[in-house]
């Protein structure tokens, strides 16, 4: 069998000139600055909302369907991934899919369409689109490694060559964030990296990945 080999992918990471599609609103409120944005994903879950403990334990029997078993909390629930797409057909038909399996699921929806900045702080703006942008990025290239590892269509040479071709970007997105609101995020999501390209490389752990970076698109709390 011949791999398939993935174009190695370098981001670079420049707020002047990174393109995205996006439009800055001054508040009418005086105290604040409402900067627009637009990223939406649609994840499959295991279908049992629940508390942070019951997830943990539910987390490894998702994993061992070859889920990703990343836990996310939206709306006051907590609920574990199996698979993260960009479009809601896609993801309705894997969740269709599983349930026949016996693994019972459903779509839960997250969106970021806006922060809201401090005037004081809104000379920031253009970074954070920046950083929004290229993590939404970095997870369309995990989402097809992942797929591309599943299919057999990507050895691990070449999926360790991606991943480290995302670690080196997060590490330009930690270094560009180290005194912000996202310097934790960036810190956490270079560890996952990290952790996916240690040994065998497995399609479930570069999913795992992609949830977490988009996780921290829809969840960081920018200021």
């Amino acid at each position: 069998m011949h791999a398939i080999k993935i174009k190695r992918i370098i981001f670079f990471i420049a707020a002047a000139s990174v393109a995205f599609a996006v439009v800055l609103i001054a508040s009418l409120s005086s105290c604040s600055y409402s900067v627009s944005c637009d990223y939406r994903f649609y994840y499959v879950c295991y279908d049992c909302p629940t508390d942070a403990v019951s997830a943990s334990s539910i987390s490894s029997l998702v994993e061992s369907y070859g889920g990703a078993g990343y836990i996310v909390q939206s709306e006051g629930e907590y609920y574990v991934t199996v698979a993260c797409y960009y479009d809601e057909r896609d993801a309705q038909s894997v969740a269709q899919t599983l349930i026949k399996k016996q693994l019972n699921c459903q779509v839960i929806e997250v969106e970021r369409q806006s922060f809201t900045l401090a005037p004081s702080r809104r000379r920031y703006a253009k970074k954070y689109l920046a950083t929004l942008a290229t993590l939404r990025q970095i997870s369309a290239v995990l989402y097809d490694l992942a797929n591309a590892v599943d299919s057999l269509s990507c050895d691990q040479v070449g999926a360790a060559a991606v991943l480290s071709d995302v670690e080196t970007t997060l590490e330009g997105l930690e270094r560009d964030n180290a005194a912000n609101c996202f310097a934790a995020e960036t810190g956490a999501l270079l560890a996952e990296c990290r952790d996916a390209n240690y040994g065998y490389i497995l399609a479930r752990d570069i999913r795992r990945l992609q949830i977490a970076v988009c996780d921290a698109i829809i969840n960081t709390e920018i200021y």
